[in-house]
């Protein structure tokens, strides 16, 4: 956008940001973050001349409490228009449209009781069954597709090769599988004690001692460091990054959530000349590795973190993409996969999912899949809401985090 428009981005520390404010263009491109630490300076440019505010990736300012949503609000006032722009504006749930909306038309749509709405509109989706009225999150739909522009990547590039999805459950190791189980019975007192058939809240602490669950499953040394032996899915990653460089000459990404495992990979496929993308590379230096990545031939392989590296990046020199483990965050997940399924992609983009058999990786498959089928349904993506019964129920649950599972 900067190479064709009269504009300027504002980079740099703060002395540097607020003298780029005060050239004279058309256009000033800023990052969220440094919204923050600018808003007096961009109040002052908004009361001098007529300007809109746009917000791309506005899913950014989905939580109403978050430090940079009040200071986007506190913006709005002083712009002439605004507009926001998001591939996925339901990150989690219905009520992540709310502020996006309240700052588009200051609550003329979803009104100004975020409280209100989240009551109204929200869904219960983690574990259990899926619990929500089809009656009301038609009338949000209908409410949102008569005020938005929604154009699927189907619609706007429909020369685009497809998606395989390849789901590979893995077989965890003796050792690895007593750690998890060991985890498991800690976490099995907890929820059994719970009231209600509630079994996940995101702003409940059980989650948290549910990553750790997610961490063991991708690899135990994550949390305890005494572990010596090669994780499952590092044996099947080794045979998927065989095929894929070796046999089929191709690229591969491989994702995780944990910048440790990053860094792990980045060594153990040296002769691949790995790169790795996660939250401590700079802007920088992310930008050389995008370019070796993508115009190099001898790079082969990019490890990368969702959350570092899910927006704004063209990685199509790959065709690949092995998931290692996943967060229940959907954003991070559609996002990142569409960094090799994008504009000048010309082959079959593979999507490897590894899945520790009889683990949290099941059950963060069944919530993702569930926020997805009501995040497309809401955006007018589909007609109906498609969700198969879940087998995550409280009692389910307890089953999966008992004695009762290990006998399986």
């Amino acid at each position: 956008l900067h190479s064709y428009l009269n504009s300027v981005v504002i980079t740099g520390n703060s002395k540097l940001r607020k003298r780029m404010f005060q050239t004279s263009v058309q256009f000033y491109l800023i990052n969220y973050e440094s919204v923050i630490s600018e808003d007096e300076i961009i109040k002052y440019l908004l009361k001098s001349k007529k300007m809109a505010i746009v917000l791309d990736e506005s899913h950014k300012i989905k939580n109403p409490s978050a430090k940079i949503t009040k200071t986007i609000f506190s913006l709005r006032d002083y712009a002439f228009k605004h507009i926001i722009i998001s591939g996925t504006p339901i990150a989690n749930a219905p009520e992540d449209l709310w502020a996006q909306f309240k700052f588009l038309d200051g609550g003329t749509l979803l009104g100004n009781d975020f409280e209100y709405f989240k009551d109204k509109f929200g869904v219960r989706i983690h574990g259990g069954k899926s619990e929500y009225s089809e009656k009301k999150l038609t009338e949000l739909k209908e409410k949102i597709i008569s005020f938005a522009i929604r154009r699927t990547k189907e619609f706007a590039t429909p020369n685009l090769p497809k998606k395989c999805f390849k789901k590979i459950r893995i077989e965890m190791s003796p050792i690895q599988n007593k750690m998890y189980c060991d985890l498991k019975k800690e976490l099995f007192i907890e929820i059994v004690n719970m009231q209600g058939n509630l079994v996940i809240d995101e702003s409940n602490n059980i989650l948290k001692k549910l990553m750790r669950l997610n961490q063991i499953a991708s690899n135990p040394f994550l949390i305890n460091k005494s572990y010596i032996e090669t994780p499952a899915k590092y044996n099947e990653i080794d045979r998927l990054v065989d095929e894929i460089i070796v046999e089929r000459q191709e690229k591969v990404i491989i994702w995780s959530s944990f910048v440790e495992n990053i860094i792990m990979l980045k060594n153990r496929y040296k002769k691949f000349n790995s790169l790795a993308i996660h939250g401590t590379v700079d802007i920088e230096s992310r930008n050389k590795i995008v370019n070796r990545f993508q115009n190099e031939f001898e790079y082969k392989i990019l490890i990368a973190n969702p959350a570092a590296a899910k927006e704004g990046l063209t990685l199509t020199s790959a065709n690949n993409a092995i998931y290692l483990d996943r967060s229940f965050n959907i954003v991070d997940y559609l996002q990142s996969q569409d960094r090799i399924h994008r504009i000048s992609q010309n082959r079959q983009c593979n999507i490897y999912l590894l899945l520790a058999r009889n683990s949290i990786d099941e059950y963060i498959d069944d919530v993702i899949y569930k926020k997805t089928e009501i995040a497309k349904f809401i955006q007018g993506d589909s007609k109906s809401i498609n969700l198969y019964e879940s087998v995550l129920t409280k009692e389910q649950l307890i089953l999966i985090l008992g004695e009762k599972n290990e006998k399986k």
